[in-house]
């Protein structure tokens, strides 16, 4: 394993970086290591070993992001679609919410956001689907009723 200095790595931040995307480099500080920079695949596919629950919490942050980037792309095709295509993505998700009601399978509170967010302007719209501050944002987007698989 390659090992820099502490001063080194804060000089040439980017440079180590670079390197610890191809390998581990040690970080030394007066002559003992203090960190360790690593490939990213290297820790998710050594997360695990270390402590079961960084990984769990690991997995459970890449499923949040997954869940970001889907609705920025729904928002995206939601803003850029035609009129009427983009009516159409909106009645197909309104309809998903009337299923879950339908037979119960979201709570209310999901199905009633939902259901207010869908009747906002189209603008509105996609910028409350893909806020990461407000706290109700985050756990809408576990259930979504757009079909975009993209």
């Amino acid at each position: 394993m390659k090992s820099v200095s502490a001063s080194e790595a804060k000089q040439n931040f980017g440079e180590l970086l670079a390197q610890a995307a191809k390998a581990p480099v040690r970080i030394v500080r007066h002559g003992k290591t203090v960190a360790a920079v690593v490939p990213a695949a290297w820790l998710e596919q050594h997360a695990a070993k270390v402590d079961p629950r960084l990984a769990a919490r690991a997995a459970q942050q890449e499923k949040v992001r997954e869940r970001e980037d889907k609705h920025r792309r729904i928002a995206l095709a939601l803003l850029t679609a035609p009129a009427p295509q983009r009516k159409a993505m909106i009645q197909q998700a309104q309809q998903m919410v009337d299923r879950w009601q339908a037979e119960q399978l979201c709570s209310p509170d999901y199905i009633e956001g939902w259901r207010a967010w869908l009747r906002l302007p189209t603008a509105e719209l996609a910028k409350v689907m893909t806020c990461t501050d407000d706290a109700w944002a985050k756990p809408m987007r576990q259930n979504s009723p757009f079909l975009l698989n993209t």
